[in-house]
């Protein structure tokens, strides 16, 4: 009995170390990581963007006058009044 399971820690033991021998040597994931770094700079940047032109136009928005003639009397309305 204890043979048996002997021998399956030692297949165990083998299967694990062939499985992480290859994704020791498994370069795939670097370009994922250089993209998804990439993209965390693009995102970054446009939040920065966007930030930026909030800002500049809630200045210039601000500008804009708000009063208007909400009168309902059509001689004011058409400017005779």
């Amino acid at each position: 009995m204890q043979e048996l399971s002997l021998r399956g820690w030692i297949r165990l033991t083998a299967t694990a170390s062939r499985i992480r021998a290859k994704l020791r040597d498994d370069e795939r994931g670097l370009t994922t990581t250089e993209w998804a770094l990439l993209v965390a700079g693009v995102a970054a940047l446009a939040i920065v963007v966007v930030s930026v032109v909030r800002n500049l136009t809630s200045d210039v928005a601000g500008e804009i006058p708000t009063n208007v003639n909400v009168d309902t009397d059509p001689d004011t309305f058409l400017g005779d009044g």
